[in-house]
């Protein structure tokens, strides 16, 4: 295992519209993507999954209910 971020100076260029002009902006754009993952890790390590199996028309596996409900916490609707 090497100690090379996976979010490469290339993916991260990939990533703006715009030059980055230092190291440092590419430090601040790991940073936050490992900040990311560990909100991530917290969250799923407090998921409450009391199913294995539910069913709304079709069987749906715990995969399908860990990223529904992973989606509906990452990105939650507010009614307005």
């Amino acid at each position: 295992m090497t100690n090379q971020h996976p979010l490469t100076d290339e993916i991260c260029e990939g990533l703006v519209t715009f030059p980055l002009e230092s190291e440092h902006d590419y430090i601040e754009m790991r940073a936050a993507a490992d900040w990311q993952l560990e909100q991530v890790i917290d969250w799923l390590k407090n998921c409450n999954m009391n199913h294995s199996l539910s069913y709304d028309g079709e069987y749906r596996s715990d995969r399908y209910l860990v990223i529904n409900a992973f989606r509906e916490a990452m990105r939650p609707q507010e009614d307005n």
